[in-house]
């Protein structure tokens, strides 16, 4: 009897789109719900954002901070990947007057009206921003834990790309992490993963740096300046790397 009770209200946690108007981080949802979620609802939200700021304008913003960091041949798209989507979310912040998550709810009203589960847990997402995280035990291919360097919050995060890069246990990796249920979350895109090397020295001077810029800036705006400092320690310890090779 009190397994059967157990099973009922675990049942009764589960966010559905059919008795929840209000997304929960912590509350799981159903498989399908969360396919859904994930491979139409944001997928379609990520072509409009693309469509809507995937320009030159944009992109010459974008690529004169890359031009700015000695970066890797192979780790520059990923960076631009990241970078696009935190100018996305950084002119968003929660700001309904200047949200591109905001204009895809209404320009989608018909589609959404009879579905508040959905329209809540975009607005969720409309919070997200780009932070670095240390990368732990890894489960299986799609699921391993990691912790905000900043927070230092344990967090269990499913890969749904197919193509992304498997991360290494205890590497640094900067992304926008988004809540999926469950206290369970998804990058919008692949983790920049920071050279393996770097990541003492990095992790020993990013809360100075956070701290530092916060005092004056948003969140979205400190990630830059601190990123920057990041990209800077990657760069010198692979230069010297290089030196010490010759």
């Amino acid at each position: 009897m009190k397994k059967q009770k157990a099973t009922e209200n675990l049942f009764s946690m589960v966010q559905t789109d059919m008795k929840a108007k209000k997304f929960r981080k912590d509350y799981p949802v159903s498989e399908k719900l969360s396919e859904e979620m994930v491979n139409v609802v944001f997928r379609d939200f990520m072509m409009y954002a693309i469509n809507q700021y995937y320009d030159d304008e944009n992109l010459s913003i974008l690529q004169e901070f890359l031009e700015e960091h000695s970066l890797k041949v192979d780790k520059r798209q990923s960076l631009l990947d990241n970078l696009f989507w935190w100018k996305v979310l950084c002119y968003s912040g929660g700001n309904n007057r200047n949200s591109c998550i905001e204009d895809y709810i209404f320009e989608n009203f018909s589609r959404f009206r009879n579905r508040p589960l959905i329209t809540s847990w975009l607005r969720e997402c409309d919070k997200a921003a780009p932070k670095f995280y240390f990368i732990g035990h890894q489960f299986n291919d799609r699921l391993f834990a990691a912790v905000d360097i900043l927070t230092e919050k344990p967090l269990s995060i499913i890969v749904c790309d197919p193509n992304a890069i498997s991360p290494k246990n205890g590497e640094l990796a900067v992304g926008t992490l988004l809540p999926l249920g469950g206290d369970l979350y998804f990058p919008i895109v692949d983790f920049y993963h920071f050279d393996y090397e770097a990541r003492e020295a990095m992790s020993s001077c990013l809360h100075y740096h956070y701290y530092k810029h916060l005092k004056n800036s948003t969140m979205h705006e400190a990630f830059l300046h601190v990123l920057s400092v990041m990209l800077q320690i990657e760069g010198i310890i692979a230069s010297e790397r290089n030196v010490e090779r010759k």
